[in-house]
């Protein structure tokens, strides 16, 4: 299976940023599929840093340095590319299997750097279904991010922050995103996968139907975990006022 996979910068900013803007008098979808039952409660602010030996931070040599150590049969499929519109810079590595989701097979690591300081920005990990994948692979999907989610639902985070379980298009589910208090960002998001969704309407959060399946929409199906060093900054280029 050859499936193309992205080092531009990804949405979860515009996630995060939009989600506590979200009013009590709006209509919400959300849906509780994937939704962690059970999970570690550990009572204690969770700080955005990075993944595995990656941290937040990191020049572009520094991030080589891990990936050459920690995934040394990897490093045949490093990409190194710039993003023309952010002019992020982002080194990708395909790697057979992470945890705690190694049954779903390849996992993609995406590092992205910023655009002035050149240091690491974001890091994103995904796994890639092709149009051709079936119920059971998208379950597979779903279930890996419940596995996720799990590692994060459990600690304290500040308050109006969070989103769970959060509908933004068909097919696509934020099962878990918030901010930690210096403003770095964690995301677990599904794409092309089935839910149930409910859609919460007034002040008292009490839905006003029943849930409704929805279909996977046809096409690739994508779960991916990111962290981002600053939600509301991000070391990317913009278009300077009066440009135009």
């Amino acid at each position: 299976m050859t499936m193309k996979y992205p080092l531009h910068l990804l949405s979860i900013w515009s996630v995060l940023l939009l989600t506590p803007a979200i009013t009590a008098a709006q209509s919400i979808e959300f849906s509780m599929t994937g939704q962690p039952k059970s999970f570690v409660v550990e009572s204690r602010p969770y700080v955005v840093e990075g993944y595995g030996a990656a941290r937040l931070g990191m020049t572009v040599d520094e991030v080589k340095a891990v990936i050459a150590k920690d995934y040394p049969s990897a490093l045949s499929t490093l990409k190194d590319e710039v993003d023309p519109l952010a002019r992020t810079r982002g080194l990708a590595v395909v790697v057979p299997a992470l945890a705690p989701v190694q049954s779903l097979g390849p996992a993609t690591i995406s590092y992205i750097f910023g655009a002035t300081t050149q240091r690491l920005i974001s890091i994103n990990v995904y796994w890639l279904l092709d149009a051709k994948a079936n119920k059971l692979q998208r379950e597979n999907l779903v279930a890996g991010g419940t596995a996720l989610a799990s590692d994060f639902v459990g600690w304290d985070w500040p308050i109006l922050t969070a989103a769970k379980g959060h509908v933004t298009g068909p097919g696509v589910l934020i099962l878990f995103a918030c901010k930690d208090a210096a403003g770095g960002g964690v995301e677990v998001r599904l794409d092309g996968v089935a839910f149930d969704v409910e859609r919460e309407q007034g002040p008292q959060g009490t839905p006003a139907v029943k849930p409704q399946y929805r279909p996977a929409p046809a096409g690739p199906a994508q779960l991916r975990l990111s962290f981002v060093a600053n939600v509301d900054m991000p070391d990317i280029y913009r278009i300077p006022s009066g440009a135009f």
